[in-house]
């Protein structure tokens, strides 16, 4: 625009200019009456390199940043429509906080003027309803930065800024809101679209922090640590979230022959196939025997390292925490009593420490530490061909009522999939743990989770996800989201399958029908236990059957039944091919074929997996 004789820029574009500066190249909208001046700058194409998805539901926008996000390691930006698109991202918020995501959020606001003073004054009833007094509140305490930019002069220093928390560790989301008004006003170009940005304006001024690694004297502790100890263990839940991570803790487990457990992991972390790997487990599953005997316990990145009251160290374990986040500031009640802790990458620190470990020659070659590796080795892989043994005996098992089972569906579908690199989106919920175990997967960044407890992520994050792999070159890639009946109807399938056709990003859904609820029913259980037994509920009351959910589930309102036609849904919403698999006989040739229409005809597959009932 031309103001006078000098070149001017509204405040949208000055915040559109700063996300294109500092390399955002997806920004998914959820457009309201606050949005006149992104409208205009949208229709101008003048930020060519920031590219603009629609999404008609804002939590499915949000997860849609996050799986981008998620896959590529590179923020992605969400716009929507004031307080009400505030609230509408729902819980999405929580997973992107919880699970350290960086996105950065904004929002308009009702305009602060009301007569006409200044362009973009209120001239809609609504933007009376839509004013509250304190529209950042709503998610202030799951952000790591938020503000309100209140003039454009200083809105491209702000953008910078916000994004400068959400890419420095802990990474997470921030928000920013502005009025119609600021949005609307013009400043010279220097101050919006600098062409010589001055340093408060630059994107390289004002970049993330660098990166923390271990001192000499954390490396050289834990090196003597594990050199010294016999039964030496890893726990951990999201190091693996970049290469690097996955890299330089298979390096280090490797080097000494370290046991590695996930616990509750939001990524996968380490090579499932490998003899170190210790399973996977969230809730339930008992007492793991490589917790309970180690002497040795190195905590790298986990939220949840373990559930005292169902698995736990031995009282003589030296417990040691390598985390980005090791206070857990979002957390209020928290406690891992450790020997000591420290704050810093996790893919540098280990790498750090395969080195220092690797300079100990002597020590690394003496008669001690080798009886010891191969002490370990010995118990570890009996151990794993144990495990192997059950697990494999699970694909091949059905159900007591001859139905079939995740894990027996898992294999086949994997045997599908041979050739093809597989990206797993996991919200099985309460069969989280076997599409873990059961996909085998040994590449980084091949089984990826929501980060947090708010369900209905798969849908939006897969749409993002194929976007991430696509500006990476992986657009063939077998990307395939994995949830519960009741987690697929949390994701708003009706937008997610819509997105996903517009923008060309397909996707396979596998849903685990179990007829219902499973979480809410075991948390009942596991304290109201005499609610399954048969006196109090009849001798029928905690059967399991393909048919119909049981009478308990009913009664305890977790049931979905009648079963909603799943992928007539799909169907309907973005041309999606469907298949159910009700048993065992057709369940090869319905893998195959879901996977031919999602990589040849380009087109998402849902693919509903009759399982027992709960």
């Amino acid at each position: 625009m031309q103001n006078g004789t000098e070149e001017t820029v509204t405040g949208a574009a000055a915040i559109l200019s700063a996300l294109e500066d500092a390399g955002i190249t997806h920004l998914f909208v959820n457009l309201g009456s606050d949005h006149p001046a992104f409208l205009a700058a949208f229709a101008s194409r003048e930020h060519t390199k920031l590219q603009i998805f629609s999404s008609p539901n804002e939590m499915n926008a949000l997860s849609a940043a996050s799986g981008f996000a998620q896959v590529t390691g590179r923020p992605a930006a969400v716009l929507v429509h004031v307080e009400c698109g505030t609230q509408g991202l729902a819980g999405a918020v929580h997973n992107v906080s919880k699970g350290r995501i960086p996105v950065m959020i904004f929002a308009g606001t009702v305009p602060f003027t009301q007569e006409g003073e200044l362009k973009g004054s209120r001239n809609e009833y609504i933007h009376w309803i839509q004013d509250v007094p304190d529209q950042r509140a709503i998610l202030r305490q799951y952000m790591r930065f938020e503000h309100e930019i209140r003039t454009p002069f200083n809105a491209r220093q702000t953008v910078l800024r916000a994004l400068q928390f959400a890419t420095s560790s802990p990474q997470g989301p921030t928000y920013l809101i502005a009025a119609r008004e600021v949005l609307k006003a013009e400043v010279p170009v220097r101050y919006g679209k600098p062409l010589k940005p001055k340093a408060s304006q630059s994107v390289p001024k004002n970049g993330s922090l660098e990166l923390c690694s271990l001192s000499h004297s954390a490396r050289e502790e834990l090196a003597s640590v594990l050199l010294e100890a016999s039964r030496p263990l890893i726990v951990t839940s999201y190091s693996g979230r970049s290469e690097a991570g996955f890299e330089a803790l298979r390096q280090l487990a490797e080097l000494l022959v370290i046991p590695v457990h996930e616990n509750a992991p939001i990524y996968n972390n380490f090579p499932t196939t490998s003899f170190l790997h210790q399973g996977h487990q969230w809730n339930g599953g008992g007492q793991l025997p490589a917790l309970a005997e180690a002497d040795v316990i190195i905590v790298v990145d986990s939220d949840v390292p373990w559930i005292p009251a169902q698995s736990k160290p031995n009282d003589e374990a030296l417990i040691y925490h390598l985390d980005c986040d090791p206070l857990k500031e979002g957390t209020t009640l928290w406690s891992l009593p450790c020997e000591k802790r420290w704050k810093c990458d996790s893919s540098l620190a280990l790498q750090q420490l395969v080195e220092t470990i690797r300079s100990k020659t002597a020590i690394l070659a003496s008669s001690k530490t080798r009886d010891r590796i191969e002490s370990r080795t010995t118990v570890l892989q009996t151990r794993f061909e144990e495990r192997q043994a059950r697990l494999t005996k699970a694909e091949s098992s059905l159900s007591p009522t001859g139905g079939l089972t995740v894990p027996y569906f898992m294999a086949a579908l994997r045997e599908a999939c041979d050739g093809l690199q597989v990206v797993g989106l996991n919200e099985s919920t309460t069969n989280l743990g076997n599409v873990a175990d059961h996909l085998r997967h040994t590449a980084p960044l091949s089984l990826i989770g929501s980060g947090g407890g708010a369900l209905g992520w798969y849908s939006g994050a897969a749409v993002g996800a194929h976007m991430g792999l696509r500006s990476l070159g992986r657009e063939n890639d077998m990307l395939i989201a994995f949830t519960g009946d009741g987690t697929w109807l949390f994701g708003i399938p009706s937008c997610a399958y819509w997105m996903a056709k517009k923008y060309e990003t397909p996707f396979l859904t596998i849903i685990w029908n179990n007829g219902g609820w499973s979480s809410p029913k075991n948390a009942c259980l596991r304290i109201h236990s005499e609610l399954n037994s048969p006196v109090q509920n009849g001798d029928n009351a905690s059967s399991k059957t393909r048919a119909g959910v049981s009478d308990l589930a009913e009664r305890l309102m977790v049931g979905i039944d009648p079963s909603p036609a799943f992928g007539k849904i799909a169907e309907g919403a973005g041309n999606a091919w469907w298949a159910v698999a009700a048993g065992p006989e057709r369940i090869d040739e319905i893998c195959r074929e879901a996977i031919r229409v999602v990589r040849e005809e380009k087109r998402c597959a849902v693919v509903e997996v009759v399982i027992d009932k709960i």
